[in-house]
C-alpha cells in the first residue's frame, strides 16, 4: 500500500507520482507555500488552501483540479485566497452570494412583467376570485396596453378642440423583467394613453381614449401589490410599486357614477316593457333572460349560464351558486317571474325532456358556451330600436334597486337581493327569512306591472 507523505515540495513530477486513492481522500500541504495543498481522492487530485485562522472553524478553499490547472496557476491563485483570509475575507462566502446573486439575477430576467400579469391572473383573478369573465377580459386588455402599439395621439388646438397630432410606437414591456419597469416610464406610458385616440371614434368628433386605459394600470398596480409581499420585495429588495407614480401625479380619475335605468315614473316604462313582449316573437329567450333579470335584479355572470338544475318549481326557487362576492344564494320566485321560467321549461321539454343536451335555462345553440351572452349587447340594441330607451344589463340592477328603495323595503334586504357584500350580523336571519325577501321582490315586481298598466291607459287616453 502506498504511503502518502503528509507534507511535500508540490511540483509537478511530485504531483504525478502520486496515485490516486481508492479508500478515502488525502491531503498533502505544500513545504512551500504554508495552507497550500492537494487533495488526492479516487479519480481526480485537486488544489485547495486549508488555512486555520485565530477566531472561528478553518477555512478550506477549493482551487481547481490538477490538470485543469498547472502547479504554478495553482500556487498563485493560492496566494491571493490565502490574503483574502489574512484580511478577514471569507472566499467561500464570496463565492456562495455570487451564485446566489447570479440565481437570483437569473430570477429576475425570468420574472417578466408577462409572468407577473399570468401569476396575478392565475393565483388571484382565477384561483381565489373565480376567474369571472368580465374580469378576465380586462386583464387581457391589460396585457395588450402593456404590449407593443401604434397609437395616435391629439392634442388640442387654439380653439380648444381635439385634433390629430402624431403617431407613436411603445414598445412592448412584457419580456421585460417587472422590476426594471420605472416610475417614470409607468407615468409616461400612461400619458401617452390619456391623449391616445379610441379604436371607435365617438359620433361627438375626436377625443382620447377615457376609462379603458385606467383599468388596464389599476390591474398593473394590483399585479404589483400581489406580488411584492407574496416575494417579501419590500423587505429584500426595498422595492416599491412604480405604478404608486400614477396616484402622486394624481393621473387616476374618479369613475363617472351611472345612474342610467329604465324610468319607472314615465311612459318610458310603458315603451320599454312593449318592446319585451313584442320581441318575445322575435327572440322569446333573450327577452326572458333580460325580463327575468330585472325582476330578480340579478348579474349577467349569475343568470346567463343559469341552469335548470339551479331551478326547484316546487319550492319556487333558484340557486346561484359563487357569485361575485363569493357566497351562494337561494332566492323566492315572484309570479311573473315564475312564469318566464315555465314558458322555457315548455320549450324545453319539447327538445329536450331530461335537459342534459341543453341544461342551460337561457338555452342559445348560436353562442359557443351554449347560454345566451352575459351582455346581451345585440338584443338590448333591438329593444332600444322598438322603445328609444338603450338600457344595459347592469341598468336593469340599477331600475329594479331603485324602486325597491321608492317601495321603501328594508335596505338589508334590498342589498341582500342585489348580491351586495354582507358584514351585518343578522344576514344569517335574512337567509331564513325567505318571506321577507319573496315579499320584497313581489312588490318590486308588481310596481312595475302597476307603472306599465298606468302609462299604457295614459297613451291610450291621449291617442
Amino acid at each position: 500500500m502506498f504511503e502518502y507523505p503528509s507534507k511535500i515540495k508540490l511540483t509537478k513530477s511530485e504531483i504525478d507520482r502520486l496515485p490516486f486513492s481508492a479508500e478515502k481522500q488525502i491531503t498533502i500541504h505544500d513545504l512551500q507555500l504554508q495552507g497550500f495543498a492537494i487533495r488526492i481522492g479516487s479519480a481526480s487530485k485537486t488544489f485547495i488552501v486549508y488555512k486555520r485562522t485565530p477566531y472561528g472553524v478553518p477555512k478550506r478553499v477549493t482551487i481547481g483540479r490538477y490538470g485543469h490547472l498547472t502547479v504554478d496557476q495553482a500556487r498563485v491563485l493560492a496566494q491571493q485566497e490565502l490574503a483574502k483570509i489574512a484580511q478577514g475575507i471569507d472566499p467561500n462566502q464570496v463565492k456562495k452570494e455570487a451564485i446566489e446573486k447570479h440565481k437570483k439575477d437569473a430570477e429576475v430576467e425570468s420574472q417578466t412583467l408577462q409572468w407577473l400579469l399570468e401569476e396575478y391572473k392565475q393565483e388571484h383573478l382565477i384561483d381565489e376570485k373565480g376567474g369571472k369573465s368580465g374580469t378576465l377580459t380586462s386583464m387581457k386588455s391589460c396585457m395588450d396596453y402593456m404590449s407593443q402599439r401604434t397609437i395616435t395621439l391629439l392634442k388640442k388646438n387654439p380653439n380648444d378642440e381635439w385634433v390629430i397630432d402624431r403617431k407613436i410606437e411603445l414598445e412592448s414591456w412584457l419580456n421585460r423583467p417587472f422590476r426594471q419597469i420605472t416610475r417614470e416610464e409607468i407615468l409616461e406610458r400612461f400619458d401617452y394613453f390619456n391623449r391616445a385616440l379610441p379604436t371607435k371614434i365617438s359620433k361627438k368628433g375626436l377625443a382620447p381614449i377615457v376609462r379603458t386605459h385606467q383599468v388596464a394600470f389599476t390591474l398593473l398596480n394590483s399585479a404589483y401589490n400581489f406580488i411584492i409581499p407574496r416575494l417579501q420585495l419590500d423587505e429584500k429588495e426595498n422595492f416599491r410599486n412604480p405604478v404608486d407614480v400614477l396616484k402622486v401625479y394624481k393621473r387616476w380619475k374618479a369613475t363617472n357614477v351611472k345612474t342610467r335605468h329604465v324610468e319607472f315614473q314615465k311612459v318610458e316604462i310603458a315603451d320599454w316593457w312593449n318592446a319585451i313582449e313584442k320581441y318575445s316573437e322575435v327572440n322569446p329567450v333573450a327577452s326572458a333572460y333580460i325580463l327575468f333579470s330585472l325582476l330578480q335584479a340579478g348579474r349577467s355572470i349569475d343568470i346567463a349560464n343559469m341552469q335548470w338544475s339551479q331551478v326547484d318549481f316546487e319550492l319556487n326557487q333558484v340557486t346561484y351558486f359563487e357569485t361575485k362576492n363569493g357566497e351562494d344564494y337561494t332566492f323566492p320566485i315572484s309570479k311573473l317571474a315564475c312564469e318566464i321560467l315555465k314558458k322555457l321549461w315548455e320549450i324545453h321539454l319539447k327538445i329536450d325532456k331530461e335537459a342534459k343536451e341543453y341544461p342551460f335555462v337561457f338555452a342559445y345553440p348560436e353562442s359557443e358556451t351554449g347560454h345566451i351572452p352575459q351582455d346581451a349587447r345585440h338584443h338590448f340594441k333591438q329593444l332600444e330600436e322598438l322603445s328609444g330607451k338603450f338600457v344595459s344589463h347592469h341598468d336593469l340592477r340599477r331600475t329594479w334597486g331603485s324602486a325597491a328603495h321608492l317601495m321603501q323595503a328594508d335596505g338589508r334586504i334590498i342589498n341582500y337581493c342585489l348580491k351586495h357584500k354582507m358584514t351585518d350580523v343578522n344576514v344569517r336571519y335574512l337567509l331564513r327569512n325567505q318571506g321577507a325577501i319573496l315579499e320584497t321582490l313581489q312588490t318590486v315586481e308588481n310596481f312595475f306591472i302597476s307603472q306599465v298598466e298606468k302609462f299604457r291607459q295614459i297613451k291610450t287616453t291621449k291617442n
